[in-house]
């Protein structure tokens, strides 16, 4: 003899609730959400856990601000380096900027046709 059973009047939320994937209502939040889910697919970042994210997502910003502090810090002066190294390179002589922007063309008057 089979019993039905009747379903209980309440149910509990599902587990994992993923109501911070359902599309929002709103234009803006409609944009959002979309980058979000871009980002969280690229970097396979749905398949983590909350604080997963949160670490990992930490832990690139620390070395995007190291980075880009390092580029406006240091590559200008390097740049110089570098200019100084080629000069020496190409003409066979130190502090020879003067020749390198004869050899470019913007020495002797000829910067003013630019």
């Amino acid at each position: 003899m089979a019993f039905a059973l009747a379903p209980p009047a309440y149910l509990p939320p599902a587990k994992p609730d993923h109501s911070h994937t359902r599309k929002p209502t709103s234009k803006l939040g409609v944009f959002l959400w979309r980058r979000r889910m871009w980002f969280e697919s690229t970097f396979v970042l749905s398949m983590l856990e909350p604080w997963e994210k949160i670490l990992l997502i930490t832990i690139f910003a620390a070395l995007f601000i190291l980075v880009c502090s390092g580029i406006v810090m240091y590559f200008p002066q390097h740049l110089m380096v570098m200019q100084r190294r080629a000069v020496y390179y190409l003409w066979g002589q130190e502090g020879g900027e003067r020749l390198l922007w004869q050899w470019l063309g913007f020495g002797a008057g000829l910067h003013k046709e630019l």
